[in-house]
């Protein structure tokens, strides 16, 4: 069990390098904290903005009983079951027309995936519960080998049929049941397009250019990203703990290779991720309007 540690900053919101602060939190007239809320809106759409709201008052929740492995790990699986939650229910209203996504269909496995430390604790804690030593060692070998294959590459060079997800299995995923919030969140209407923009050159091409796209539901991607932003910003101005996109493989393998040390380090409010900074496409815009992130937002 890890050691407890206090909230750094309790009733008190830390403002970025801008002054900036992203959340409110809101007192009664005893100056009793009694909600959180946005100082502006994040998201163009009302419920992105009160599933982003909803996420920070969870994370903060679970963080203000002290700053521990267990809540932190805990912290990464309600974020996940939240966007499956929302992702799922948006998909079940459209069952006139059904994601193309099925079981071995791993055209998507193919690209930089990025996440919060939470999604990484929750993602190597179910790998330690779900495997035996030496099992465990083989995953993060591949970790290892694909990280050393990939440090550093641009987001469009990493989408790559050479490139597979390093928890990808037979083309299945082999976390499932912890995949990151992204992957909850991605679908699409065509596993043909899918497979085509990733294994033709010219149509990959023509997707990073932005000449061509693939169909999919809007609701689950925006889903992922408006939980992704609330966790970050309870994390960072709440709690004080760095909470910048990481790139999966690079943070597992960081993890991978110090599981007390790393995670005692990201709760003592140090930076041992730094070297995994990435997986954050914001500010390309047409991911900004997949998002449905407004122009004017960046939280800190």
């Amino acid at each position: 069990m890890s050691k407890k540690r206090k909230p750094k900053s309790e009733g008190r919101v830390r403002r970025d390098a801008e002054g900036r602060a992203h959340l409110v939190i809101q007192r009664d007239g005893s100056g009793r904290p009694v909600g959180l809320a946005l100082s502006q809106a994040l998201f163009n759409e009302q419920w992105q903005n009160d599933v982003a709201v909803a996420a920070a008052s969870t994370a903060h929740g679970m963080l203000a009983a002290g700053h521990t492995l267990e809540n932190a790990v805990a912290l990464g699986r309600n974020a996940m079951a939240g966007t499956s939650k929302i992702a799922d229910g948006a998909l079940a209203r459209s069952a006139e027309r059904p994601p193309a996504c099925r079981a071995g269909c791993a055209h998507c496995c193919h690209q930089a995936v990025g996440v919060t430390p939470p999604e990484v604790f929750a993602i190597y804690d179910h790998l330690r519960a779900t495997r035996t030593a030496d099992e465990l060692a083989v995953v993060v070998g591949r970790i290892r080998d694909a990280d050393d294959r990939t440090r550093g590459m641009s987001l469009a060079v990493r989408l790559s049929p050479d490139l597979p997800c390093p928890f990808l299995e037979d083309a299945r995923c082999s976390i499932y049941e912890a995949r990151p919030l992204s992957c909850r969140g991605t679908n699409s209407l065509d596993a043909a397009a899918c497979e085509r923009t990733l294994r033709d050159p010219e149509a990959r091409a023509a997707l990073l250019a932005g000449t061509e796209s693939i169909p999919c539901y809007l609701e689950p991607i925006r889903a992922f990203h408006a939980v992704t932003a609330g966790v970050q910003l309870a994390l960072d101005q709440l709690h004080g703990l760095e909470a910048q996109p990481l790139e999966l493989t690079a943070a597992m393998r960081i993890i991978a290779d110090d599981p007390d040390g790393v995670p005692a380090a990201w709760l003592g409010g140090k930076d041992p991720f730094a070297a995994a900074r990435g997986g954050d496409n914001s500010a390309d815009p047409r991911i900004r309007e997949l998002s449905g992130r407004r122009a004017s937002s960046e939280p800190g």
